[in-house]
């Protein structure tokens, strides 16, 4: 019995040991935990329950971007970027005065810093349509990706431009008034032996190549020109140009300009005498240049240009960065430098006078009034020099027109 008694007192003094020591090792008592969420929800985030009880489904209700953006910390400033800068081939950067491309990739978003891509952040601003040419300043490369910076605080992907291919044409510069029309060959071809006769296989002209006219024959409703012995070309074939005489306003000396849109050909005089003619690529049909006897009234040695009748989002749209070389003649109709294409000869433009990048700047820098190179815009005055220019078209199908008056 005694032992027993013992065994059971034994048993109790053990269990109370236990109790004590678990509580002096237990932590001092705290706030209650959060209840943790059941790994299986009860409901189904629909649209009417997270309208009515948005706190039920936070990452679907109303407002959740833009809590999301504002949670988003960026440093302050944006890291630096190591723009480095294109590589240029001499004769790349005699040509024009930047790398420019095409964005082929639209809508396009344009980014302040790539890291603001990665992270979500909304773009700076959106290409959506169109036609657009962008100044290339540098590349980066930001998480493996390579970007182009195409302004101050402005990139895209690498991959969503294409880098224009400028044309290398120049036209000519006369030392001495011409004694014969000339003319470039606008397309591959070879001459006729005669006026629609067999052909001279023996001879292949190529593009852009200079000839002399030495005579012309009409055979039918074609018109042939004899540029060599036994080389006669058609018409179509070639763009030519004439030595005219100045329109009437023009003063003795005075520097004007000819453009001739049925030949696609431009020449530059001074008073009587031709100092320069080239190609050029004038209005489409239904975006044709106005004929008319005109004064430059401002020259840009760069500047942006858009489609005034459209905005960005229309197929219509278009929008050139950085157009050097630009001399405005009638309202929103200029001379200036074309480098997104190689079709001079032909209509191509949306009405103003596209000129090769050469021959634009050789008639920006000669043509009256003078600029000087840290002036970004000169408007051009009542009794400043200027220079005239002429829009005509004189197809050899009709009777030659005369000037018209300054509207």
């Amino acid at each position: 019995m005694r032992c027993s008694i013992s065994i059971i007192l034994g048993l109790g003094l053990l269990v109370a040991l236990v109790f004590v020591l678990r509580a002096v090792a237990a932590p001092p008592p705290g706030p209650a935990a959060p209840a943790t969420e059941s790994p299986h929800k009860s409901y189904v985030c629909v649209p009417s329950l997270i309208w009515r009880h948005p706190e039920l489904c936070p990452q679907y209700g109303p407002g959740t971007t833009a809590y999301r953006l504002l949670s988003i910390r960026l440093p302050d400033p944006l890291p630096e970027l190591p723009v480095l800068p294109l590589t240029r081939s001499k004769e790349d950067e005699e040509l024009l005065p930047h790398t420019y491309a095409h964005v082929i990739t639209l809508p396009l978003n344009i980014y302040r810093h790539p890291m603001e891509a990665a992270m979500g952040l909304p773009p700076v601003r959106t290409m959506l349509s169109g036609d657009w040419w962008v100044s290339v300043d540098g590349m980066v490369e930001y998480e493996g990706q390579q970007w182009y910076q195409i302004n101050e605080g402005e990139f895209v992907p690498a991959g969503t431009l294409a880098f224009a291919n400028p044309s290398r044409f120049q036209g000519v510069y006369l030392t001495g008034q011409p004694q014969y029309p000339f003319a470039w060959v606008n397309r591959w071809v070879q001459p006729s032996l005669t006026p629609q006769g067999a052909l001279n296989e023996s001879v292949t002209l190529s593009r852009y190549q200079l000839v002399t006219i030495f005579a012309e024959e009409r055979r039918g409703d074609e018109i042939w020109y004899l540029i060599g012995p036994d080389q006669w070309v058609e018409q179509e074939n070639v763009s030519r140009v004439d030595v005219d005489p100045p329109p009437p306003e023009v003063g003795p000396g005075e520097k004007w300009i000819e453009v001739d849109l049925f030949e696609q050909t431009l020449a530059a005089y001074e008073g009587e005498r031709m100092v320069y003619a080239t190609l050029i690529s004038s209005g489409r049909t239904s975006t044709a240049t106005p004929t008319g006897l005109y004064r430059l009234w401002a020259k840009l040695w760069e500047g942006k240009m858009s489609n005034p009748d459209v905005e960005d989002g229309d197929p219509a749209w278009y929008f050139i960065e950085d157009v050097p070389w630009t001399m405005y003649f009638h309202g929103g109709y200029s001379l200036h430098a074309a480098f997104w294409h190689d079709a001079f000869g032909f209509l191509r433009s949306h009405g103003c006078v596209n000129l090769a990048p050469r021959d634009a700047e050789w008639l920006f820098r000669w043509s009256d009034p003078y600029i000087p190179e840290d002036v970004k815009v000169l408007y051009i005055d009542e009794g400043m020099p200027n220079t005239w220019v002429w829009v005509h078209f004189s197809s050899p199908f009709e009777p030659s027109p005369t000037p018209s008056p300054n509207p």
